[in-house]
């Protein structure tokens, strides 16, 4: 908006005028016929220079105006003058747009952050007992009696830090859920069973029967954020239940398309809570049982929801809870989305 700018937009204005002028004086200055108005020439290209002059004044001052009025349009002066209609219309489909992308990217760092200050606190505590147990391993490693128990305590621990980890890196992946997303067809038998076999642990030193049912059918998903929600529903399903639980996995057709459901008999969700699940930091009667950060099932369903899949629960308090991921037909994705 300074003088040196305002030259450069028109500057093919001035290279005119001084055309103009240049021209007129030479026609004057060779047509014998007009040697007589040779005295006034210097006169003539005064006034216009003076006029020109005049004009580049104005119009800078202008110029100035409307630089002004925009810039005040701009940062939102709602006094401002500016009438170019079509400019206005553009600057606030423009903002808008903008704000919304700003809006989102603060709510994801937002969550982001959230996350991983609550990630940070709990991460603390299975570090602290392996310490505490890795003492008492040196204080008996010369008996053998108590060894299965230390193993056992030693590996849930580990689990957990290995849960807490892989949940922060998912996390840290979701900025942008869908540029990370890779569709593929995947087959529900081979996934779940690779989640139980990488979970089997959690399985056997709590006593817990699993009962898995034909699952033998395709869907088209992102595998490794599918792999990671089932694994952290079954995390949640075992750690949440009671000694010598059952855990059913079977899946249904429906006609819309194919529901995953994760079945156990623990603990429950309470009824006024059960509208809550999917909120973010949702804890509960979780919180009494052991620490959670809320946000597996906030996650998992702003993932699942970008897939064009669903999840729902279905639970009551201290008799089952059970979790259904709905993989819709590939005619009915449109109308989901």
């Amino acid at each position: 908006m300074n003088l040196k700018s305002y030259i450069k937009k028109i500057r093919l204005s001035i290279y005119l005028v001084i055309f103009i002028i240049i021209t007129v004086n030479i026609n004057i200055i060779l047509d014998i016929r007009l040697e007589e108005a040779l005295s006034s020439l210097v006169y003539i290209d005064t006034m216009i220079l003076i006029m020109c002059t005049l004009f580049f004044i104005l119009g800078y001052r202008s110029y100035i105006k409307d630089y002004k009025s925009l810039f005040d349009y701009i940062n939102n002066n709602k006094n401002c003058k500016f009438k170019n209609d079509k400019l206005k219309e553009v600057i606030d489909r423009n903002f808008l747009e903008n704000e919304k992308v700003v809006e989102s990217l603060r709510k994801e760092i937002e969550e982001i952050n959230d996350y991983m200050t609550k990630w940070i606190h709990e991460i603390k505590i299975p570090i602290t007992v392996l310490e505490i147990i890795s003492q008492r391993v040196r204080e008996i490693e010369s008996s053998t009696s108590n060894s299965f128990d230390l193993h056992k305590q030693i590996n849930i621990e580990l689990k957990r830090i290995d849960n807490l980890v892989q949940q922060a890196l998912y996390i840290s992946k979701c900025g942008d859920y869908s540029s990370s997303f890779l569709i593929e067809e995947i087959n529900l038998d081979k996934l779940v069973k690779e989640i139980i076999k990488k979970n089997k642990y959690l399985f056997i030193y709590n006593s817990i029967e699993l009962k898995i049912g034909n699952l033998n059918k395709n869907i088209l998903s992102d595998k490794k954020w599918i792999m990671h929600i089932i694994e952290q529903i079954i995390n949640n399903s075992c750690k949440y239940i009671k000694e010598n639980g059952i855990v059913e996995i079977y899946i249904q057709n429906e006609d819309n398309g194919i529901e995953l459901h994760i079945k156990d008999n623990g603990i429950g969700i309470k009824k006024e809570d059960i509208n809550r699940v999917f909120d973010k930091g949702y804890v509960g009667k979780h919180k009494e049982i052991t620490k959670s950060t809320g946000m597996g099932l906030y996650i998992s369903k702003k993932i699942l929801n970008k897939l064009s899949h669903d999840i729902t629960i279905k639970s009551k308090e201290n008799e089952f809870c059970d979790v259904c991921i709905t993989f819709y037909n590939l005619s009915d994705y449109f109308n989901v989305t």
